[in-house]
């Protein structure tokens, strides 16, 4: 169910009560994250989440005098999340994906001992603790990931004056180190893969021709369509970052032997479609010329993959469909220059371009010899 809005009318409600779109109302225990429902009068229903809340406070213990006086005036982490969870999906405009991954940041963060804390009181020796401890028992990957989103949630608190400005506490702890388990696609692996695409439908081999030459993401490539190409350019807005980005289909990479322009052409076939990538067969209640779903990129590069017979890495995961965003950030940054690659990725920041254009060891760096 999608998160209620923050409405005016709504502001004075009782903590963790909400209302689905049926209009019954529920409270949905801050600890155990259970949901007890509540029926559809309001005023029984605000009585109910009255009396849960104090027996919430009761169950956690007394405070006393002291603790009262010197604990500072705001929202506890544990009420915080829940509001930050609504603003991130009402004002984020982040992908089902992106939303799953904040989604369980969140619930990991829920674990943290100085949840029922105030914001302003929390510490950063309590965060920097509380991440060191997770990267040992539940790895590096998600300690960064609990990390991550405990600094945006400051960052909103920040915004919204729950503590002061430039007293995030996650600001200077560390950043917990990992190593990425995918492997890198490098070009010879490309060349296998896609061979063996070209034995599948025609849009498989055609995606990979797209995502090379544009240099996107899965679901940008999925939802490109021929209206998209006017006045010499596909217009391309990222689905994930808003950023609108118009790509020369003049542009050209010669290592594949094909511009863009060549690989819209070559998506131009005999059944009438507005999408790029389209399916070429009547098959599980899909028809000839309906669009090709971002699953299904993934789906194909996976058998594609697998029909490659490719070795990958030992004790690393093998690429997926986004691997070809960064060979194209690769070859692009070869032939054009570091700032053409940034452009064509969309990228505000070259030190996330770097990111793409690491090879993880897969590739050997040639020395040229100058003149």
């Amino acid at each position: 169910m999608a998160a209620r809005r923050r409405e005016a009318k709504r502001r004075n409600w009782p903590a963790h009560l909400n209302q689905n779109g049926a209009g019954y109302f529920y409270w949905r225990d801050p600890d155990t994250k259970k949901s007890h429902g509540l029926g559809r009068d309001q005023a029984k229903a605000f009585a109910e989440a009255r009396a849960a809340n104090l027996a919430v406070e009761q169950r956690r213990g007394p405070r006393n005098l002291a603790q009262k006086i010197l604990e500072p005036a705001g929202k506890t982490l544990d009420d915080w999340t829940g509001e930050y969870e609504r603003i991130y999906i009402e004002t984020r405009e982040g992908t089902a994906a992106t939303i799953k991954t904040v989604k369980a940041g969140i619930r990991a963060v829920r674990s943290a001992p100085f949840l029922s804390k105030h914001l302003r009181s929390i510490k950063t020796d309590e965060v920097s603790t509380f991440i060191e401890q997770a990267a040992e028992k539940r790895g590096a990957q998600m300690a960064a990931l609990m990390r991550k989103t405990l600094m945006d949630m400051f960052r909103e608190a920040e915004v919204k004056g729950l503590i002061e400005t430039g007293k995030n506490p996650v600001t200077v702890t560390r950043v917990p180190k990992f190593e990425v388990e995918r492997s890198r696609l490098t070009w010879e692996n490309f060349l296998e893969v896609y061979k063996a695409a070209e034995e599948f439908d025609p849009w498989v081999a055609r995606s990979f021709e797209l995502a090379l030459l544009t240099a996107q993401r899965r679901e940008d490539i999925a939802s490109m369509q021929f209206a998209d190409v006017k006045d010499g350019f596909l217009f391309v807005e990222q689905q994930k970052t808003k950023v609108k980005i118009r790509i020369p289909v003049a542009v050209r990479l010669d290592v594949v032997g094909l511009s863009l322009e060549d690989v819209v052409k070559r998506c131009r076939d005999r059944f009438v479609s507005r999408s790029m990538l389209h399916y070429n067969k009547k098959a599980n209640g899909r028809d000839a010329g309906d669009p090709v779903t971002a699953p299904s990129l993934t789906k194909y590069f996976r058998l594609a993959r697998e029909k490659s017979e490719i070795t990958w890495d030992e004790g690393k995961t093998p690429p997926t469909f986004h691997e070809l965003r960064s060979l194209s950030a690769r070859l692009y940054s070869d032939q054009y220059g570091e700032d053409f690659a940034r452009a064509i990725l969309g990228h505000k920041s070259a030190k996330m371009t770097a990111m793409y254009r690491d090879t993880r060891g897969a590739e050997w760096t040639e020395i040229k010899l100058a003149g």
